[in-house]
């Protein structure tokens, strides 16, 4: 069996910091005209880690094509990294309850999934792909990068699919030999990565991570010097690639060509992501040409480094055991308890911003709604972009009967992401609220017949409708329900009170 990570990760991780940028680049159905080029500039500020930017220019974008996949998908990826899990989550359920066969939003929740340590719904989602695109060549590859990941055998089997759908594919044929690696079968191995090299030298656009994994696996058989080649091969076609100035750098420590490796090393210090295992290296080399003094410079780096990594994991596994815990608080309707609970990790950790928003919910469920709008005043200077966080604040204020300020939290949540629709019944709540049901018909109607609407746009629709004095068309509206939902019992319930309603009348 491979023991060697570094073959095994990168072919799934890189492929997964290309996705965002290829989804918007590539999908068939969008990549044209100029809204493609907009949308793929929001994805390159992405890449540049411009968070800020990218998440204004994409709130922007989406308030103009509510419906686009590929912008729920970038946009769910960006508020995935600004910490908004929560949200970002409901931004690709929302675009699922339209679209629940898209291939970009269910690999993104896949993903999203697998990030958050759940590997069964990650697996489960991206099973579907298959079962929805099974002539998708990127469906079996992302299926193979899961169970690569995971380290499962069944990554072989999903590779060869993907293979056999594009023969001539270079990086299709580097997965499966990559495959074979991870199974110790490493003769299958070199054969498929021969393969891939002569697929790739004949490729119209040579594929940079083809060289990348084949210099990977060579370094993990102790072939050094035939792995320089590789890594050489990769960095002529992307210059820029740190993995693969790493790895030639590590060769070259294992051929005690201590300058050049030097040389290498020091490059790759500015990505901070890799400083603890450069500078262990560096200090390695520094030992070996005596010099003394840089070697423990470089070693007491990467123990400091080590330490604040070791610290941070420690503090937040800390920080999600005490979240869970009050979660679990509140699943039991224990409020009080979760208040307590939420109160004490916030008094030691007021930077969590999660917690700001769960205590708010706790003391909205025990109707100190005044506490839940400062929490939530709180929480929302932190992360302006939580429409789940505007929404409830919205829930709050209507509680107050503070209508108009309410409807302007319901509008920023929409603006955020537009397939909100508790976003939209609040706006529509907050006109009943004050009798203006003109209004509030207007946007239900429209809600009512949106794609992925259920049944509580018609329930309210049919309250405005009958409270505007529009009795007939409230019945057709609570009729049209209950022929596409029979046995919703808030529908058969309305049903009743509008006939008693009616023989009052």
């Amino acid at each position: 069996m491979c023991t060697h990570t570094g073959l095994l990760d990168m072919l799934t991780i890189r492929r997964r910091t290309l996705l965002l940028l290829a989804t918007v680049l590539i999908t068939g159905d969008f990549a044209r005209g100029m809204e493609n080029s907009r949308l793929a500039n929001i994805a390159n500020l992405a890449a540049q880690k411009h968070w800020s930017e990218a998440a204004q220019q994409v709130q922007l974008y989406r308030q103009a094509y509510p419906e686009s996949i590929e912008a729920a998908v970038l946009q769910s990826e960006i508020w995935l990294h600004l910490g908004l899990l929560s949200d970002a989550n409901g931004i690709l359920q929302r675009v699922l309850a339209i679209h629940p066969r898209s291939i970009e939003a269910l690999s993104a929740s896949a993903e999203l999934s697998r990030r958050l340590g759940d590997r069964s719904t990650a697996e489960a989602l991206l099973l579907r792909c298959t079962g929805y695109a099974p002539r998708s060549l990127e469906v079996w590859q992302r299926l193979g990068d899961l169970y690569l990941y995971l380290g499962r055998k069944e990554a072989l089997a999903a590779f060869q699919h993907a293979q056999a759908l594009a023969p001539d594919d270079p990086l299709a044929e580097a997965d499966v030999a990559a495959a074979y690696h991870q199974r110790g079968e490493n003769v299958q191995a070199e054969y498929h990565f021969r393969h891939a090299l002569h697929l790739n030298e004949s490729a119209a656009k040579p594929n940079t991570m083809v060289d990348y994994l084949y210099a990977e696996f060579l370094q993990d058989s102790n072939q050094y010097q035939q792995s320089l080649l590789e890594y050489d091969r990769s960095l002529q076609r992307d210059p820029a690639f740190t993995d693969a100035h790493l790895g030639r750098a590590k060769s070259l420590v294992r051929l005690h060509e201590w300058a050049r490796a030097e040389s290498e090393l020091r490059g790759c210090l500015k990505d901070e992501e890799r400083n603890i295992a450069v500078l262990n290296l560096l200090t390695k080399v520094a030992q070996a040409e005596g010099k003394n003094e840089d070697a423990q410079r470089y070693s007491a780096q990467a123990e400091q480094f080590s330490n604040d990594a070791v610290a941070e994991k420690a503090l937040n596994n800390q920080i999600a055991s005490l979240l869970q815990n009050a979660h679990a608080l509140t699943l039991r309707k224990q409020f009080a308890e979760a208040e307590e609970s939420y109160r004490q990790l916030l008094h030691e950790h007021p930077e969590v911003s999660e917690a700001w928003l769960h205590l708010a919910q706790c003391h909205a469920e025990l109707a100190k709604l005044d506490a839940a709008q400062s929490d939530l005043q709180h929480f929302l200077s932190m992360e302006p972009v939580s429409a789940s966080g505007h929404v409830l604040f919205g829930r709050i204020l209507l509680r107050q009967a503070q209508t108009q300020a309410a409807r302007n939290e319901f509008v920023h949540a929409q603006e955020i992401d537009p397939l909100f629709v508790e976003a939209r019944l609040g706006i529509a709540a907050s006109y009943i609220m004050e009798a203006n049901y003109a209004e509030a018909i207007h946007v239900l109607r429209n809600l009512a017949d949106s794609p992925g609407a259920t049944g509580e746009p018609q329930l309210m629709l049919t309250e405005a409708l009958f409270k505007n004095h529009q009795r007939t068309e409230a019945a057709q509206e609570i009729d049209r329900l209950l022929k596409h939902d029979p046995s919703n019992k808030a529908a058969l319930q309305m049903k009743v009170w509008l006939s008693q309603m009616g023989t009052k009348h």
